[in-house]
């Protein structure tokens, strides 16, 4: 895990930031296999080699099938980096994660033409689904 020791504080900040922007209200999960699209259509589930990508960064989300949440981040030479940060479900348009620190938020979510758009607290985050991503490759 030398990765991990390297680059705990980057990937502790991405995930914090994008999870919890302004007053920890972001992010919660989704089980693919219960419910995986939410009222307005679209799945939040990845497939393999997909990630929701932040707009304008290089460091996203995998929402697997089996309601894990993965941070992932680009490393250097197109390489990534992937760990499991939780576990999320959903009930409609709302999301809920459940940290592996025992933190959990509830949030709305949206899923349209490639895009996942989450609201909480005020605030408002984009991410686009980027396929071809290989984690821990």
């Amino acid at each position: 895990m030398t990765f991990f020791k390297t680059y705990k504080r980057t990937l502790f900040f991405t995930a914090i930031l994008a999870l919890f922007a302004v007053s920890a209200v972001y992010w919660s999960g989704c089980s693919g296999k219960k419910n995986p699209a939410n009222p307005d259509g679209g799945d939040i589930v990845c497939k393999e080699d997909e990630v929701w990508v932040e707009e304008g960064k290089e460091s996203g989300f995998i929402f697997t099938s089996e309601s894990d949440v993965i941070a992932a981040a680009a490393i250097s030479g197109g390489r990534w980096y992937g760990e499991k940060v939780g576990t999320y479900s959903t009930s409609g348009d709302k999301l809920t994660l459940i940290l592996n620190n025992g933190k959990s938020d509830t949030m709305t979510y949206k899923v349209s033409g490639g895009k996942l758009t989450l609201s909480g607290g005020g605030e408002t985050i984009v991410f686009t689904k980027r396929t071809g991503v290989h984690i821990n490759a």
